[in-house]
Formats: C-alpha cells, sequence, structure tokens
C-alpha cells in the first residue's frame, strides 16, 4: 500500500525542488562560491509563494529549536527577593486575606440571623503565624551535624507558653505555678502517670537536675515522642530554681530548632500583626544563631572511609573545602498563604555584605 503511494507524491514535489535549487543558484552569484548581496529576505522574482512559504515555515521551526522552554528537567526558575521585600510581600498577603475574611464575614450576617445565630463582640480575626525554612547543606544522620537548640527572639513570637515544671523546691513551685504553668515534683510525675494531669495543653517542660533523673525514668516515653522532655542542648535543665523561674519568663520569647532529615529548619519568627522591623531583628537573630552553630564537617557527600580499616575516625581528618556551600535554600511563608517567597541568600547568609539588606 506504501510503494504504490510514494511514487504518486513525487511529481507535487520535484517542481518545488527545482525552483529552490534555482533560487539558491541565483544567490550564489556568478558561481565562484561568492554570495551575491542581496539579502535571502529580499523578495525576488525567482522565489515563488509556494517555495517561500516553506522557507518560512522552515525558519519558523528553526526558530522554535532555539526557544527557552519548561519541562521537569528544565524548570521554570523560582524567583529570588531579599530579606525586606520578601517579608513586605509576605504581610502584604496576610493583610489582604485578613480583609477578606473581615468582608466574608460582614457579608453572611443576614444568612447567620436568618438561622438564628447572635453575634457576641466583635469579629476574631486570624493572626496568622510568619514562618522561616532554612535548608542547610548538613546530613543529620552524621556526627555533628545534627544542630539543635534555642534562640531567644527579641521580640518574641507573639505566643503564650504553657510550661511544666519538675521541680522540688517549694518556692519555685509556687512562683511557677502564680504564672499559670504546672509545676511540682515526685507528685506532679505520678498524677502525669495516673492520667490525672494532661501534658497535651503545654508547649514546654523545664527542669532542675535534681529531678531529671526521675523524669527520664518515668516520663521519658510520655514526653519524648511529644518533644516536652527536657534536654541541656534546648536550655531546658538548670542547676538551680532561680535560673529556671528566669528562663521561664523567657519561654514566650524562646523558639527551639532541630534538623530535619533533609537539613531543613523551621523557626517561627513572630505574628502578622507585627511591624516589618520586629521581624526582621527577629531574622536577624535566628540567622546568626544558625551561623553560630555551623559544625566543622558539613555536606551530604559520601562519607569517608577510615584509613587503616579501623573503627576510630583517624583518616578523617580532612579539612572541609571552601568550595561547599553552608546555606542552600531559605523561604518565607505565612500560616494561610498560597505559596512560599524564596529569599535571596546574599540577604540572609550572615557572612555576606548584604545581610538583611537590599543587595546593590
Amino acid at each position: 500500500m506504501l510503494a504504490t503511494k510514494v511514487p504518486s507524491l513525487l511529481p507535487k514535489f520535484l517542481p518545488l525542488r527545482r525552483e529552490l535549487t534555482q533560487s539558491l543558484t541565483a544567490l550564489s552569484g556568478n558561481g565562484n562560491g561568492r554570495t551575491s548581496l542581496t539579502s535571502p529576505s529580499t523578495p525576488t522574482s525567482t522565489f515563488s509563494s509556494s517555495s517561500s512559504s516553506l522557507l518560512q515555515t522552515q525558519q519558523q521551526s528553526t526558530n522554535s529549536q532555539k526557544r527557552s522552554y519548561v519541562s521537569r528537567a528544565h524548570p521554570r526558575p523560582i524567583p529570588e527577593f531579599s530579606v525586606p521585600i520578601g517579608l513586605q510581600m509576605v504581610l502584604d498577603g496576610v493583610e489582604e486575606r485578613k480583609k477578606a475574611r473581615a468582608a466574608k464575614w460582614e457579608r453572611n450576617k443576614e444568612k447567620r440571623r436568618s438561622r438564628g445565630i447572635e453575634d457576641v463582640g466583635e469579629y476574631r480575626n486570624q493572626n496568622e503565624t510568619i514562618d522561616l525554612s532554612i535548608n542547610l547543606n548538613v546530613d543529620p544522620r552524621r556526627p555533628g551535624q545534627a544542630l539543635r537548640g534555642s534562640v531567644v527572639l527579641p521580640h518574641g513570637t507573639g505566643k503564650t507558653v504553657s510550661c511544666l515544671v519538675f521541680t522540688s523546691d517549694p518556692s519555685t513551685i509556687e512562683e511557677a505555678k502564680s504564672q499559670g504553668h504546672e509545676a511540682g515534683g515526685e507528685e506532679l510525675i505520678d498524677s502525669i502517670l495516673a492520667g490525672e494531669a494532661s501534658i497535651d495543653a503545654y508547649q514546654r517542660a523545664l527542669a532542675t537536675k535534681e529531678t531529671m533523673p526521675l523524669v527520664q525514668k518515668q516520663l521519658a516515653r510520655l514526653l519524648g515522642p511529644r518533644g516536652l522532655m527536657p534536654n541541656a542542648k534546648t536550655n531546658t535543665v538548670f542547676d538551680e530554681g532561680k535560673v529556671l523561674l528566669e528562663a521561664l519568663q523567657e519561654q514566650s520569647s524562646t523558639i527551639t530548632y532541630r534538623t530535619e532529615s533533609g537539613g531543613i529548619l523551621h523557626f517561627p519568627i513572630g505574628k502578622g500583626d507585627f511591624t516589618s522591623k520586629q521581624l526582621i531583628d527577629n531574622l536577624q537573630v535566628i540567622c546568626q544563631a544558625v551561623q553560630d552553630a555551623k559544625p566543622e564537617q558539613y555536606g551530604r557527600g559520601k562519607k569517608p572511609k577510615n584509613k587503616g580499616g579501623g573503627a576510630g575516625t583517624k583518616g578523617n581528618s580532612k579539612k572541609q573545602s571552601k568550595n561547599v556551600k553552608y546555606w542552600l535554600k531559605a523561604h518565607l511563608t505565612a500560616t494561610q498563604g498560597k505559596g512560599s517567597v524564596r529569599l535571596d541568600l546574599r540577604t540572609v547568609d550572615p557572612a555576606s555584605p548584604f545581610f538583611m539588606k537590599e543587595p546593590e
């Protein structure tokens, strides 16, 4: 079937081929290899309508091959913004959603009345939380690269933190209870084990050193999975009750961090009603703390083998390469935001001259 169709198509393409050959010969000049000054785009009498349309189609196909395209292997580049601009973009989105929620509440007022629902007081709009996510070039599975700690923000987080306080000092217990926290020693541990005191309503736990052995022995399985286990690395274990009370007053301004499997850190930096200056101050303290926690050896490359076949680390004393990046990505987002804003690392890295500034 194909053999019978091909000869019938040849007479249609042969005249077109002759016209193209004549046109190229006319453009080549006197036949000595020199090209005439006539541009191919200049209309001449040697081109017919069919040949010119074919050349235009070929030129369009060539141009389409040079065009940039988006695919999984070649994604569209994500725009990056400086910290001041990125924060303002997130705050603008928070304000727009806040107005939209208030307008929806007013719009549905008649619907609520028709259903017999009465409004008591003013509408309490949601105060969204602004979060910072940092992707570092660290592998938490390797020793020394699992970053963990706490940061005290100068303007706080905008949240009220309820704490569990484990101590045997009666004055410390009384002072902690007066501030609205749950405090106690062995009696508090027994009530938690008996189910009389719930630990789901608390966001943090603090303890003195004399009560830590009892807490680790009896409450580790309950507090550990909830992230409430006191730890010296997160500054939640104290020598004296006086120091514990001082830290208890700062818990609303203290945030804890811990690297995830991909080297990602999450920080709540404030609320949507914070000013841009307050959020930048909190961001500056967080980024400086992450920079100070930078390990000597970091990276996700292949783990070097020990020279000599022993179990020690004698052969792993290789110095860190200067070309290895510590900061990989940083994003800002809000609680109800549709997406995140990618930050320019030059404005996030404390070692950069454009730290928390607009790059020139």
